[in-house]
């Protein structure tokens, strides 16, 4: 028979059964339980301020984008200003150019009138003159008597 099994053995089994398991619940009370709880305290602490890290990070990102479009929006609005201005000024300086190159054009036509009325009175003379002097000959032949 296995001395497991025996009877006799039993309150030896007992005694020593009790005793490792005292002394296993005592290194277990002393030792694995308290290194235990301050790993888990230790990780809980760490959790709890990488959370709060997280929170002030998307509180400082959410800041930032709020910002960041604010300034989006001011950008928008001051190169939409700058594009307003260059547009007026070249629109100015168009409507300059314009007025300019009109200026010259009825000068440029209004010299060109003079000088085709100059042309005109010269051509006028010259005609007079030249119609004059046919009408002399004409008349100094009709008078000659020649025909």
């Amino acid at each position: 028979m296995l001395p497991q099994l025996n009877s006799s053995f039993y309150v030896s089994q007992l005694f020593w059964l009790f005793v490792c398991l005292s002394v296993l619940v005592v290194f277990l009370r002393r030792r694995v339980i308290p290194r235990l709880n301050s790993a888990l305290a230790e990780r809980d602490t760490f959790v709890s301020k990488e959370e709060h890290d997280i929170n002030a990070i998307e509180t400082d990102i959410t800041g930032l984008e709020t910002e960041i479009e604010s300034m989006k929006e001011t950008e928008i609005k001051n190169t939409t200003e700058i594009i307003r201005k260059a547009v007026r000024k070249t629109e100015i300086t168009m409507d300059e150019q314009l007025r300019i190159m009109k200026e010259e054009h009825d000068e440029i036509i209004s010299k060109t009138r003079k000088r085709a009325n100059d042309e005109f009175r010269n051509l006028g003379s010259a005609f007079k003159i030249q119609i004059d002097i046919t009408a002399q000959i004409v008349f100094e032949r009709l008078i000659s008597g020649r025909s």
